[in-house]
């Protein structure tokens, strides 16, 4: 918890609540507040045009689809951490799922060995385009453009003259359809409400004990409620249906390693500090050029993740796997939830929540028959909206001295 959160600024109570909304969003201090009312809207609208929206079967389809966008936007977000853009991460992705699907499926390799092969590959990958733009000095756009030319043409010859390989029967669908009892689901539920009380108030108590402006009470108690609130109502509605997805499970794990790296290591912070200004962060001694790499290696191992997930959820590891589409919906999903375009702002949850944006606004106009065209045009101007907002935030940011 920082000072910087909306809902917890204890300066509420001298200057007033209206007065209090309009200083955050003249200081660019607004957080992930704008993202969580747009979901929140975007839900009300939706379910008063369909009711079908929030039912249990919608939401577990809705989750498992949101869930490998999610993961693709992480590792987007970790490039867009560092002030650049990866444009390849989508057919990298494919790349690697085709890798897959041809040892899995047609060369017979067990599925451990496959797997690894393919993370070493989203790994190896990431390190070759990480390298190219921290040491021999091209733009992360020209490497990443190539790489994304690169890597459509590999899946062709990768697939050879059969372009669709079928991943049904394969542990990967296997991975992708299996749903946790619901004992287990409230158990991780539990556990994950837990951890966050417990995150809050121990940075309340260390701040307050270091003489620095915390949350109130008020506030630390009305957030943790709100979490439970959305944590097991979500729960007990998946639980009617087939349950916590596994695609799910798997996304939220890797959104809660990255968060804890990015905020509670000297790592993530270097990260931030390369993303922010590069030649303040070469000065306070980091290696400018191993962060770089080392976030497109991740980048290249959670687009491996994604190619796994969305071939196991949609049973396809061919040609047609991947699309432009996936690419600009992680893009948009990063930036939706608040992660700079500018490098240095942003964090690991900012992915997800834009990715339930952008999920959920596509199930929604899909429900209410809406086609793609329409999609694409209400996902444009959310992510017009969302950049915007991060314009007038570095602005107000730099007006009060903290951009």
């Amino acid at each position: 918890m920082t000072r910087n959160s909306f809902i917890t600024d204890e300066r509420i109570s001298q200057e007033g609540f209206v007065r209090t909304f309009v200083r955050r969003i003249r200081e660019g201090q607004l957080g992930s507040f704008p993202v969580i009312l747009a979901l929140v809207i975007i839900v009300i609208v939706f379910q008063s045009a369909n009711s079908n929206f929030i039912s249990p079967a919608n939401l577990v389809n809705l989750s498992t689809q949101v869930a490998y966008l999610a993961i693709l936007a992480l590792g987007i977000n970790l490039i867009l951490l560092l002030g650049e853009i990866d444009l390849s991460l989508a057919q990298l992705g494919g790349l690697c799922a085709s890798v897959l699907g041809v040892l899995v499926v047609r060369q017979g390799v067990p599925p451990l060995i496959a797997l690894t092969i393919m993370l070493l590959l989203g790994l190896v990958v990431g390190a070759i385009q990480g390298w190219f733009f921290a040491v021999v000095g091209i733009p992360a756009f020209v490497v990443t453009l190539a790489g994304l030319l690169a890597f459509t043409g590999l899946t062709l010859t990768t697939l050879g003259t059969q372009k669709n390989l079928s991943m049904a029967d394969t542990f990967a669908f296997d991975f992708a359809s299996y749903y946790f009892p619901a004992m287990w689901a409230y158990v991780f539920g539990a556990v994950a409400v837990i951890g966050f009380a417990a995150g809050l108030i121990h940075s309340k108590l260390r701040r307050h004990n270091a003489g620095l402006d915390s949350a109130s009470w008020t506030s630390v108690i009305i957030r943790i409620v709100l979490l439970t609130a959305v944590v097991f109502g979500f729960l007990i509605l998946v639980n009617q249906d087939f349950g916590l997805a596994m695609p799910f499970f798997l996304m939220l794990v890797i959104a809660i390693v990255i968060d804890l790296v990015l905020r509670k290591t000297k790592y993530g912070r270097s990260i931030y500090a390369v993303g922010g200004k590069v030649e303040a962060a070469r000065r306070a001694g980091i290696r400018v050029t191993w962060v770089r790499i080392s976030v497109f290696m991740t980048a290249g191992v959670l687009a491996a993740l994604f190619g796994f997930v969305k071939a196991g959820v949609t049973t396809n590891a061919g040609s047609t796997l991947v699309g432009t589409q996936d690419l600009l919906n992680a893009i948009a999903a990063a930036v939706i939830g608040g992660t700079s375009l500018f490098g240095g702002r942003g964090s690991a949850w900012a992915a997800v929540l834009g990715a339930l944006v952008v999920g959920a606004i596509n199930n929604g106009l899909y429900l209410i028959g809406f086609n793609s065209d329409a999609q694409q045009i209400i996902t444009a101007l959310v992510l017009l909206t969302a950049v915007v907002i991060d314009a007038i935030s570095r602005r107000g940011q730099r007006y009060v001295g903290r951009g």
